[in-house]
């Protein structure tokens, strides 16, 4: 056994990266930092071979002899990060529009946000890719989405290289280099580049950020979390329910940062650290705490049209937009705030306010996390970039806005009545709100649409604050250079001195599309030559030194197409970014010759990073429904009442008409808790024991039209006893029905009024024994953990 562990050991040696001690040879660059704006260029022979990765180790330069007393050991030590280099802080928040936070001119507060710009820098032309899995993978990566496997929603992945769902191993991200480069890598909220299917304890977990290069992650893998009730993983392994109980989830986020950093400290002080921070605020479900709601009442009662108007202005007045820039018009698609009803804007304003509350208590997690940093004194030696959204403002919650994301999605069909009536539970745990259309455009300006629009400067412009103490010759200032996602892996990188690998575990790397803006630091340069390419489901853009194409196929965000699709007609439009900073004006019609060079680079551009075919389809219209039900067999075991799988993963557990058997222990007569639960109260159902009696509860929302309940008059007794399911499906546009039975007696039977329903939120699992994250009804035990046991439970499909 202990040769076996000797031998583990020595080869784990055998891969770590080696270079020769400082006493023996240079093995780090001179301590001093490289001017701003410039890449350190120390002499070559004193510098281990960055360029593969892991560092391949030196030959044995020591001696041995057969006793250890006239023997030499190896005077190589592991690599270390290069002498001077920074920490690194990575911020990206999540559906926030350029013109939210009040750092850009929004009339959201965001103190922590303005304090960070006025030590740094801020950038109005920064650029993502309009939607949550692909900028994501091209800011960890440094490669545009498609060109890094990830051109849409990891959890629809296609057969198509550009859209496989899965960041590829040849764009090794930031956090594999750094860390091999002696980097401590931590990563902290939102990482929704894991396909569905790779979210279950089976794996695999390449696709995980400890399969990407982080030595440590606490977060969550979808594209969404409930902020009351997240479901969490540390690593790979699901965190326990019961920790941090009663906290919010971004509070928990900044406390895991603050704990991890204050260890890496302590165990390896000189060591750099790159941390990731993706919150996942202000995607949906906007929730907040009260007091935070309590403090914007009636600040949004103006409307989403005057809203727009004064934050225009703020801009104007605070140089985020440039002079002579235009408020471009409101689509016709979004109704003027005068014509909407007096319980309309009621119910709309407060969503806005529920959404500022959540900015702002973001922003006070991120004044934690710098204070701390502050007493710490690593803050004056730590680069942040904060870029403030992922994609534009979501228009997703369409024209009226929802208290239940997910199931309204593509669909915006709630009544209205049930809306106004959830007003005062708006932000709490009972709704998964996304304000309306107008508010996400007013969060834009002065931009034209929002996500999802690759198409336009709302679903790609978001702002980017660049913080280092000493590099910044303009601290507080606005730069117009262009900037994009992937600009930021080349800026670490640079700041690090750590070069871009050559080849990384064996895969040949692809060379990375972005480039470093330290340089902006120093010399901003708003007309810098610069070529980027934008798609998004059929979408397109290009920015090309200064000009930008637009094809936009006219579907709106919160409208999904059928999956059988359309080949809609693209129109294509030209501006001249450099005096139409809003892209206001179209000139295509006047420059039909440039606008014809423009779409050919267009093409260039797209068939060189895999960008075809477009699929003009949005979420849950492209995928398959036939593939999702009946793809992966007609037979499943559950073995156990620990048991979770991806809610949307397989078996498919609605829509096609099922029998389900469950195996019980029963440790009393009077038992309860859950026997399976798939999602939550938000879409999902349960199969559970009421103090003994067998009960059903199926939720397409908490919309009390949209759900049903039964429970038997009969209980199960105490001890080995079973359970009968028995779905049967109407069709996709029909009811179904639940039937309960035991021992061939059929105990209750419910009516349900459609077979379908989307499990929310997007984390949300299929349990056995328990009903983790937000739970579909209240139970007797917490979380629905059964009182005995369930030794198995069989699936079996029609």
């Amino acid at each position: 056994m202990r040769q076996q562990k000797l031998a583990r050991c020595l080869a784990l040696a055998a891969t770590a990266a080696w270079v020769m001690p400082a006493g023996a040879q240079p093995a780090v660059p001179s301590p001093t930092p490289p001017a701003t704006g410039a890449t350190a260029r120390p002499d070559a022979a004193s510098l281990p071979d960055r360029s593969i990765l892991p560092i391949p180790r030196p030959p044995f330069d020591g001696q041995i002899g057969e006793s250890a007393l006239d023997s030499r050991p190896d005077s190589h030590v592991p690599a270390r990060a290069p002498a001077g280099a920074p920490n690194l802080l990575l911020f990206m928040g999540d559906d926030v529009g350029f013109a939210m936070s009040s750092t850009f001119g929004g009339p959201v507060p965001t103190p922590n946000m303005d304090r960070l710009a006025a030590r740094g820098q801020v950038y109005n032309r920064f650029h993502t890719t309009a939607i949550c899995s692909p900028s994501r993978a091209a800011l960890l990566t440094g490669r545009n989405a498609h060109n890094a496997g990830v051109g849409y929603l990891s959890d629809i992945a296609a057969g198509f290289p550009g859209y496989g769902g899965r960041i590829l191993p040849e764009t090794a991200t930031i956090a594999r280099i750094l860390r091999g480069n002696g980097y401590a890598t931590a990563m902290f909220g939102k990482h929704h580049n894991v396909p569905t299917e790779e979210r279950s304890a089976a794996g695999p977990f390449d696709s995980w950020p400890t399969g990407l290069g982080f030595d440590y992650f606490l977060g969550f893998p979808a594209g969404d979390s409930d902020q009351f009730s997240p479901i969490l993983y540390r690593g790979t392994s699901r965190v326990d329910p019961d920790e941090g109980h009663g906290q919010m989830l971004d509070t928990r986020l900044a406390d895991d940062i603050l704990r991890w950093v204050h260890n890496q400290k302590a165990g390896a002080p000189d060591k750099p650290f790159l941390v990731y921070w993706a919150p996942g605020s202000t995607h949906a479900p906007h929730q907040a705490p009260a007091d935070l709601i309590a403090r914007f009442r009636g600040q949004f009662d103006q409307g989403w049209d005057r809203l727009r108007v004064e934050t225009f202005r703020r801009q104007l007045a605070q140089g985020i937009v440039p002079k002579g820039t235009r408020l471009t018009a409101r689509p016709g698609e979004i109704p003027a705030w005068d014509s909407l009803s007096p319980a309309q804007k009621a119910f709309a304003a407060r969503t806005m306010e529920v959404a500022a509350a959540q900015l702002v208590f973001q922003d006070r997690q991120l004044g934690r996390v710098l204070d701390e940093l502050q007493r710490m004194g690593q803050l004056d030696n730590t680069l942040i970039a904060l870029v403030q959204g992922d994609n534009g403002a979501s228009g997703e919650g369409g024209p009226a806005g929802t208290i239940d994301e997910l199931r309204s999605m593509g669909r915006n069909d709630e009544d209205p009545a049930w809306l106004e009536a959830n007003i005062d539970r708006l932000g709490g745990p009972l709704t998964y709100e996304n304000y309306p259309a107008g508010f996400a455009w007013a969060m834009n300006t002065p931009l034209r649409w929002t996500k999802q629009y690759a198409s336009m400067l709302g679903g790609i412009r978001n702002g980017l604050i660049l913080s280092w103490p000493g590099h910044v010759a303009h601290p507080g200032t606005v730069c117009s250079e262009f900037g994009h996602l992937v600009d930021i892996a080349p800026t670490m990188l640079e700041a690090a001195r750590v070069p871009v690998p050559r080849m990384v575990d064996g895969a040949v790397q692809k060379p990375m599309d972005g480039r470093s803006l330290l340089p902006s630091l120093s010399r901003c340069e708003a007309d810098r030559p610069r070529t980027q390419y934008f798609e998004m489901t059929g979408k397109v853009g290009l920015y090309h030194d200064g000009w930008f194409l637009s094809g936009d196929d006219d579907r709106v965000a919160w409208k999904n197409l059928p999956p059988g699709g359309t080949h809609p007609v693209t129109h294509w439009a030209l501006y001249d970014l450099a005096h139409d900073f809003s892209q206001s004006t179209d000139l295509a019609a006047k420059q039909p010759e440039r606008l014809n060079e423009m779409m050919a680079v267009w093409q260039a551009e797209a068939r060189r990073n895999g960008v075809f075919p477009l699929d003009h389809r949005q979420g849950p219209g492209r995928a398959n429904p036939a593939a999702m039900f009946a793809g992966g067999g007609k037979h499943f075991d559950f073995w156990g009442k620990d048991v979770s799988v991806p809610a949307l993963g397989r078996p498919m557990l609605f829509g096609r008409s099922f029998t389900l058997d469950a195996d019980l222990v029963l440790d009393k007569p009077d038992a309860s808790g859950v026997v399976v639960a798939l999602g939550s109260h938000f879409g999902g159902w349960s199969l559970f024991l009421d103090r003994g009696h067998p009960a059903f509860v199926w939720a397409q929302s908490t919309d009390p039209r949209e759900m049903a309940r039964v429970r038997a008059a009969a209980t199960l007794p105490a001890g080995a006893t079973k359970l009968r399911l028995r779905f049967v499906s109407r069709g996709f546009g029909s009811g179904a029905e639940a039937i309960l039975s035991s021992a061939g007696e059929e105990l209750a039977r419910v009516s349900l009024p459609s077979a379908i329903l989307l499990p929310a939120g997007g984390g949300e699992t299929l349990d056995v024994g328990r009903d983790l994250g937000v739970t579909v009804t209240d139970y007797a035990t917490p979380h629905g953990n059964i009182e005995g046991d369930v030794p198995r439970v069989a699936v079996d499909f029609d």
